[in-house]
């Protein structure tokens, strides 16, 4: 049998407010992601996808539980070492698109590897090409619509080839047409380079499109 590319065992996660009890989000969350498999994560809001999200990006701590990369325990690790891990193995697509706004198509697209030191030679403007957005590459945000935004930040997230592609909400923001036509674009993509796919939304329609679902109920994931 083939080690997941992604395994979660019994992650907690809860929230210390001011003058109440703790408030536990996630009440121990199991699920393996296999390599080139792509899975919506669903529920309603406040159910815990985004944090979810963030913990298995590394940008928020579990209270208790383990994640493992390739059959590697990677939970436990220095702010460092995760950030080392996101940077060579996970790509992240926003829904409020997290472009610079004083940058160009072009440079935000380009912006993973100056910042990482790495030359990815013309992939960046492969990606710009594969996403529509040559016509567009010396724009900048402000001159584009959300549905360009979104693409654009589709191209940034995949600039590193990573294996995994985390997107919270990416269409949230989009009319529908913008949010089929995101979605038309990202998945067959991410499923040519077989790479993984882990989507959160709360909209069954989205979902339909990008795989079987993972449903979080109340801090669990339903059977």
């Amino acid at each position: 049998m083939s080690v997941p590319l992604l395994e979660v065992r019994q992650i907690r996660k809860g929230y210390q407010l001011q003058g109440r009890p703790p408030l536990e989000i996630l009440h121990g969350v199991d699920f393996s992601l296999g390599a080139g498999e792509c899975r919506p994560l669903c529920g309603p809001s406040g159910a815990g996808k985004s944090t979810l999200l963030h913990i298995l990006g590394g940008l928020e701590n579990a209270d208790a539980g383990e994640i493992y990369w390739k059959g590697q325990k990677i939970s436990g690790q220095t702010r460092s070492a995760w950030a080392q891990w996101r940077r060579g193995s996970v790509g992240f697509i926003f829904q409020s698109y997290h472009l610079l706004p004083e940058l160009t198509v072009e440079e935000n697209v380009r912006l993973p590897a100056m910042m990482a030191g790495i030359s990815v030679g013309e992939r960046w403007e492969d990606l710009i090409d594969q996403v529509g957005m040559t016509l567009r590459r010396d724009h900048l945000p402000g001159e584009l619509s959300g549905g360009e935004q979104q693409r654009v930040a589709v191209a940034r997230a995949l600039l590193l080839d990573p294996d995994l592609i985390l997107a919270d909400e990416p269409t949230g923001n989009l009319d529908a047409a913008s949010a089929s036509a995101v979605l038309d674009l990202l998945v067959p993509m991410v499923k040519e380079r077989q790479k993984s796919l882990l989507l959160v939304t709360h909209d069954a329609s989205v979902a339909a499109k990008v795989g079987n679902p993972l449903r979080l109920l109340d801090g669990r994931l339903a059977n």
